[in-house]
Formats: structure tokens, C-alpha cells, sequence
């Protein structure tokens, strides 16, 4: 009996050779997944008939669009999930997600195998390998673009020789998911020019933006979107809504010089317009509701939420704690944000929450304030003797080196 492979089947050409190899090379036989975390065009009933007619002994099709959105993405909402403060990591928390269903229907279909289609240069092998070992040791991990060592031209040979059918047009590498859209590839890997016109489809370029600004409210419960003008919607739906919203206006396009984990500079563009919409309101609302002290520690923490996250980590036992903390941290913002969204901007409008730290009597600066500034010479004299008393000590010591010598 030949040995079982789980080949996380995508549809597209690099998946759809693997196939072939893993059949004709390997020998296994192959059980394909195919998730669904909101890509757009996935005809999940297409993908798996392909997969069958390939020679696949078993096609699995899976939606976990709303896990994603309320597990992985709530998550990164609540820690303003951000590498290196411009991207909201869309590829990288699907990732997690698609390695535990990996690992999930192994078990089920008595797979020892489990095959990416992740290159040797890039992020998700590590995402993937890290995060499929953990869970599950035993498994053996199988990567053949990294083995076959192909180029995109060889693939595309190697179908044809195969009989493949394989729509394969397109200059670009995109990945697509709820959370956003990255491109890469082809002209985008020449930084001396801008990214091309052509690489945009979720966000407007700022020359073809919306000519009039859009007005939309966000209400927040426990540091998750809830509610998008008024109306009261699921995490994923308010997402979708919002991709659409912004996307018009110009806002969600990243133009950004990357760090890879494997070391590499890489040029990335992101399309991720109700990430950064939704990240930048969920900031706003924490500004009003947290402690200075507050904040200052989450925003170490959130740092550390991304990078683990970006670096394949979701896995790791620390990430429990992190999680935990930033859970907590969220029970108390909860309330509405105003955005003005024109032309690439985030525009704040106003918010209002009932657990706003905020107090108009004591920061107002007209009739009827509370904060009383006959206290603030103590309070300075106490908070700046240490920076005085050194001070004086520093420059008593620089005036005897200087007349010694």
C-alpha cells in the first residue's frame, strides 16, 4: 500500500506540478486541501475537480474564512499587528491557520506526509515547517518547488510535458486573504521604479481615488470591530465591507523594502485597505482609554506579537502569554471611532467611549477647569531633582579634568 501524502493544494501551477511529482517521483499517493481564507476567485468545487482529474486520490475543500477572521484576526487587531509598523501581516497569520487544517485532515486521512509548495527564499517554508512540527513531530514535511529547485519557466515545461492544464497568466506571485493582498515578483523587484500600475486591484492608485472623502464610523467591543456605520456585522462581513470602502479612497497600498527571515531584502506590495483602517482606529481608541504606562508596555508586546507572527512563531508557547496579555489589555476598548478617509489618508473625526481616560474639566484650558496649577512647582521640583543634581555633579567634574590638565 503506497504511503499517503496531504498536498496543500492551491490550483495553481506550482501546486498542480507537485501533483504529478509526488505521484510519479515520490510515489505517494495524494490527498489534496484546499482552504479558503478569502482569496478572491476561489471556486473551491473547480479546484477540486481539477485535483481529481490530476490524479489526486481524495480532494478536501475547506471554508475557514470566519475562523481566520475571529481567531487569527481578531488577534492581530487586538495587538495592532503590524511588521515594522506598515504591514498588518495578512499572509503571514493565514499561515498558522492553513498548517493546523493541514495537520488536522493528516490524521484524519492517515497522511505521514504533509507538502507545501513554498519556495527556499521565501517566509511561509518556515511557517509552515514550524508550525506543522509542532503540533505534530512525526509528520514529515515535504517541500518540491525547493527540492525540484525549478524556475517559474521549468514548471510551466514540466506541466506542459505532464498534459497540465494550467490558466497561467499573470507577472506577478500574489498571495490573497481577508486581511489583505501581497504582490511580488516580476517589475515590482526592480526598486529603482515605482510599483506598477498594473500590480494594484484592491486599492485605488491615488490618481483614480474617490474625488470626495468617505465618512465611516467603526464601533469597537473589547478591542474588535463590531459595528460599521451603525450596522452591526460579523468580523469577516465588516471586513469585506471595509476592504471595499477604503480600497476606493486610496488607503491600504504598501509599498515596502522587507526583511525576510531567512535574511533577504525583498521589495513587497501590500494591498491591505480594512487592515490598515481598522488597526489605525483600534489605535486611536486605545490612545483615549489606556494609561500612558498602559500603552507603553502594549506597544512593546505588540512588537513582539509581529515579529513572532511574521517569523512562522504562532505555535510557540510564549505566543499563549502574549495572547493572554493582549486579551486582557482589550476588555476596556470598547467604543466608536470617527474616520475620514480621502486619498490615501486616515483622517481621525472624533470618538466616544464611556471608558475614555479622557477629562475636558482638568485638560481644558478655558472657564471651569478642576486641574489645579498651584500643585505643578512641587511636582516639577520632585520629578527633575535627579536630572538637576546629576547635571550639576556632570559639569562640576568636566570644570576640574579641564583646569588639571
Amino acid at each position: 500500500m503506497k504511503e499517503k501524502a496531504l498536498l496543500l493544494y492551491s490550483g495553481g501551477l506550482d501546486t498542480s506540478v507537485m501533483i504529478k511529482w509526488l505521484q510519479e517521483e515520490r510515489g505517494y499517493d495524494v490527498v489534496t486541501l484546499t482552504l479558503d481564507v478569502g482569496q478572491e476567485k476561489n471556486d473551491l468545487s473547480a479546484i477540486s475537480e481539477k485535483a481529481t482529474l490530476l490524479g489526486a486520490v481524495k480532494s478536501i475543500t475547506h471554508d475557514s474564512t470566519g475562523r481566520f477572521a475571529d481567531t487569527f484576526i481578531s488577534m492581530g487587531i487586538m495587538s495592532n499587528g503590524l511588521y515594522s509598523d506598515k504591514y498588518p501581516l495578512s499572509t503571514s497569520l493565514a499561515r498558522p491557520l492553513m498548517a493546523e487544517l493541514a495537520v488536522k485532515y493528516a490524521h484524519e486521512n492517515a497522511c505521514g506526509v504533509i507538502v507545501h509548495g513554498s519556495t527556499g527564499k521565501g517566509n511561509d517554508q518556515v511557517r509552515f515547517e514550524v508550525s506543522i512540527k509542532a503540533l505534530d513531530d512525526s509528520i514529515k514535511v515535504v517541500a518540491p518547488v525547493r527540492e525540484m529547485n525549478m524556475n517559474r519557466e521549468e514548471e510551466i515545461e514540466y506541466a506542459n510535458k505532464k498534459g497540465i492544464d494550467i490558466p497561467y497568466g499573470g507577472k506577478y506571485s500574489v498571495d490573497e486573504n481577508l486581511w489583505g493582498r501581497s504582490v511580488e515578483g516580476s517589475s515590482i523587484e526592480d526598486i529603482s521604479k515605482p510599483v506598477p500600475a498594473d500590480a494594484y486591484r484592491w486599492v485605488k492608485p491615488l490618481d483614480e481615488a474617490a474625488d470626495s472623502p468617505k465618512e465611516v464610523a467603526i464601533s469597537y467591543e473589547n478591542g474588535i470591530p463590531s459595528t460599521l456605520n451603525g450596522k452591526k456585522m460579523t468580523l469577516k462581513s465588516l471586513i469585506i465591507k471595509l476592504n471595499e470602502l477604503a480600497g476606493i479612497q486610496g488607503i491600504g497600498a504598501i509599498d515596502m523594502i522587507e526583511d525576510r527571515v531567512v535574511g533577504i531584502k525583498s521589495h513587497e506590495f501590500y494591498e491591505c485597505p480594512a487592515a490598515l483602517t481598522i488597526i489605525d482606529g483600534h489605535k486611536y481608541l486605545e490612545s483615549a482609554v489606556l494609561s500612558r504606562r498602559e500603552l507603553k508596555v502594549k506597544k512593546f508586546i505588540d512588537e513582539q506579537f509581529s515579529e513572532m507572527v511574521y517569523g512562522g512563531l504562532w505555535h510557540d508557547p510564549l505566543m499563549a502569554n502574549i495572547c493572554e496579555f493582549e486579551q486582557s489589555m482589550n476588555e476596556h476598548v470598547s467604543g466608536t471611532v470617527h474616520l475620514k478617509l480621502y486619498k490615501g489618508n486616515i483622517i481621525h473625526s472624533g470618538l466616544e467611549s464611556s471608558n475614555s481616560l479622557y477629562d475636558p474639566a482638568t485638560s481644558t484650558y478655558g472657564k471651569g477647569q478642576t486641574f489645579d496649577q498651584k500643585m505643578s512647582p512641587g511636582f516639577i521640583y520632585v520629578y527633575g531633582a535627579s536630572t538637576v543634581a546629576s547635571r550639576k555633579a556632570r559639569i562640576k567634574h568636566f570644570h576640574e579634568i579641564r583646569l588639571e590638565e
